[in-house]
C-alpha cells in the first residue's frame, strides 16, 4: 500500500497493485454492493436501489450507529466508481473513490481515496485523521484480500 503525498487534514488517497485482472477485482468487490465485506466501518447497506452504477443510492449503516445517504456516481464498470453522501444535515459530508487502472496484462493498480467536507465533517477528519487514513488504508487491504481469495477459489475450481 503506498499513501498519496496530497495526504491532508480531510483527504487520503492509498494505492496498491494487485495481480488480479480489473475484472475480478470489479465483479467480486464492488458489483455485489456488499461493501460491508471490505469496509469495516460499515454495519449494512440499507435500501439499495440499484447495482454498481450511476444514480444508485443507499444508506451506510455504519458500525457506530450513524447513517449516511450515499449516491453512486462516475461509475465506469471494471474501471470507477465515486460514492458521496452526507449526514446532519448537510454539515458531514463524505466522498469515496476506487479507481482500478489496469498496468498489464498481469497487475492491476487500485486507488482508494475518501474525504470528510462540510463543517461537522472537517471536525471529525481533524479530530480523527488517524481513523480516517487507517480506516481507508483497511478498506483497500480488505479489497485485496478479497480479491487474493476470490483468485484461489478460482484457481482451485480450473484444476
Amino acid at each position: 500500500l503506498d499513501n498519496d503525498d496530497k495526504t491532508t487534514m480531510s483527504y487520503c488517497k492509498t494505492s496498491a497493485i494487485i495481480s488480479a485482472p480489473p475484472t475480478l477485482i470489479w465483479n467480486t468487490c464492488l458489483a455485489p454492493m456488499k461493501w460491508q465485506e471490505w469496509d469495516h466501518n460499515i454495519h449494512q447497506l440499507r435500501d439499495v436501489s440499484g447495482g454498481c452504477s450511476n444514480g444508485t443510492t443507499a444508506i451506510f449503516e455504519q458500525k457506530d450507529g450513524k447513517e449516511f445517504a450515499f449516491t453512486l456516481h462516475d461509475v465506469e464498470e471494471d474501471r470507477c466508481v465515486m460514492f458521496s453522501g452526507q449526514a446532519l444535515g448537510g454539515t458531514l459530508k463524505a466522498e469515496g473513490k476506487i479507481v482500478i487502472t489496469p498496468i498489464d496484462n498481469f497487475s492491476t493498480r487500485i486507488e482508494y481515496s475518501f474525504e470528510l467536507s462540510g463543517t461537522i465533517g472537517f471536525v471529525v477528519a481533524l479530530l480523527r485523521k488517524r481513523d480516517v487514513v487507517e480506516g481507508t488504508e483497511a478498506g483497500l487491504r480488505n479489497i485485496v484480500k478479497m480479491v487474493e481469495k476470490a483468485q484461489e477459489s478460482e484457481f482451485v475450481i480450473m484444476n
